[in-house]
């Protein structure tokens, strides 16, 4: 599909070159005045999923290489800018999302990681036939508006989550992530009420307490949309990609499956029961050392 405009359209707006951050923020320590809890499950993320946060900080530095090398004009398209637009959404997502995690944040997480998804799949969409999308809405935006004396710039509804729920590599994880981040009884327990079991339901208000299970849960998943991410920008033609990038990405993508496959790590599937999809979590335990529990949604 071309990039060109029908005769009659305003003008094309000019694609200035891009701005981004001089480096990929290390994750935070938490401040000396700030909770014990936060600080030991900083401490405790840190020492058992060291290797999960070194694959994230390596996935988003290959991200923001390939970005600053696609700083020349000869990329400036209207397709690179619809995919950084969604792509700097999903990078930036990242990061607080493992901000989240490492504090024990868990269900603050799960809605960002949601929106990531979502657009993740804008990203690689709105480049592909559904360009004609983002080009209705780019023709009319920072216009003016006389009537309420306003720039007006459009919602630009644009919703492309089909392109992850329907893909093999990202479909579970966006359904699971999906369901946990929304009001269901079960998930909220599962958040909040840790300790309950048949006999008591026990709320755990705010908690801040480290938690394998969901660490390694949200960490999996997080692994799962920056791979998915970092392949998009490496394979799409749109971005300044050399070959060590490609060579690191492959490297970055066989570690990402070593890490998922540990046999001891928390994981969840959906399983058929009854005619219903149920959601499947196993090795859910809250420290390494104690016995791993299998649990239905």
């Amino acid at each position: 599909m071309s990039d060109e405009l029908p005769a009659d359209a305003p003008p094309p707006k000019r694609i200035s070159p891009i701005t981004f951050p001089d480096a990929t923020p290390a994750l935070e320590q938490p401040h000396e005045h700030e909770p014990q809890a936060v600080r030991d499950a900083m401490r405790e993320t840190t020492f058992a999923l060291g290797l999960d946060l070194k694959w994230l900080q390596d996935a988003l530095t290959l991200q923001r290489k390939i970005v600053e090398q696609s700083y020349g004009s000869s990329f400036r398209n209207r397709r690179y800018a619809s995919a950084l637009l969604f792509w700097s959404r999903v990078y930036s997502g990242g990061i607080d999302a493992r901000r989240l995690t490492a504090r024990a944040s868990y269900s603050s997480a799960l809605p960002i990681m949601r929106a990531q998804m979502e657009w993740l799949g804008a990203a690689q969409a709105v480049v592909g036939d559904e360009q004609i999308e983002f080009e209705d809405w780019l023709r009319g935006a920072w216009s003016n508006n006389a009537e309420h004396h306003a720039t007006e710039l459009g919602m630009g509804q644009y919703m492309a989550g089909q392109t992850i729920a329907m893909a093999p590599d990202t479909a579970e994880t966006y359904r699971a992530v999906s369901e946990l981040s929304r009001s269901h009884f079960g998930a909220s327990a599962l958040l909040s009420a840790d300790g309950s079991h048949h006999k008591r339901f026990l709320v755990n208000w705010a908690d801040e307490a480290f938690h394998l299970g969901w660490a390694q849960l949200l960490f999996g998943w997080q692994i799962v949309i920056q791979d998915r991410q970092t392949r998009f920008a490496v394979g799409s033609g749109l971005f300044g990609v050399e070959s060590e990038d490609r060579q690191e990405y492959q490297r970055l993508h066989r570690q990402a499956e070593t890490i998922l496959e540990m046999s001891q790590r928390c994981r969840a599937k959906w399983i058929a029961i009854d005619g219903r999809q149920r959601l499947l979590i196993d090795n859910y335990r809250r420290q390494p050392s104690g016995a791993p529990k299998r649990l239905l949604l």
